[in-house]
């Protein structure tokens, strides 16, 4: 598989998602991107497709944020940008978004696919979190309808 097709497989948005959720690591001296990372990153992001999920279930990102937040401690690992990988969690939510992103016919996973995926992984700070705001698996489908 070449370069090109591998960068293909995320839209514009997600590669920004995912350097988002790289600097949220970085900034609580974490040493893995976790679920709860991503969806800091998904709230800084606030596409269109989260806007209307959030719309939906009528929480707003800084309450959302501050509920994440309050579970968040500060870490000690000190690391480059580069050196941040993926837990197993976390990749387990982008193995979700991907299949999201097939059943939806779509070419590349979005972040939308990425926020179905959260709510599918659901043993994690994050899983509570959406679940405390009434936001699941079916919520979010319905809400980009």
């Amino acid at each position: 598989m070449s370069d090109t097709s591998k960068q293909d497989t995320y839209t514009p948005e997600t590669y920004q998602l995912i350097a988002l959720a790289k600097r949220s690591v970085l900034k609580y001296k974490h040493a893995y991107i976790t679920p709860e990372h991503m969806l800091l990153a998904i709230l800084e992001l606030n596409t269109q497709a989260v806007q209307k999920v959030l719309t939906a279930s009528k929480a707003t990102p800084d309450q959302i944020r501050q509920l994440l937040k309050a579970h968040l401690r500060d870490g000690e690992t000190v690391q480059e940008e580069s050196q941040v990988k993926f837990s197993e969690r976390a990749k387990r939510v982008i193995e979700a978004g991907k299949q999201e992103a097939q059943k939806a016919r779509s070419t590349q996973v979005a972040p939308e696919h990425l926020l179905v995926g959260l709510t599918q992984v659901t043993n994690t700070v994050c899983g509570a979190v959406l679940r405390a705001i009434n936001i699941n698996e079916q919520s979010v489908r319905k809400a980009l309808e």
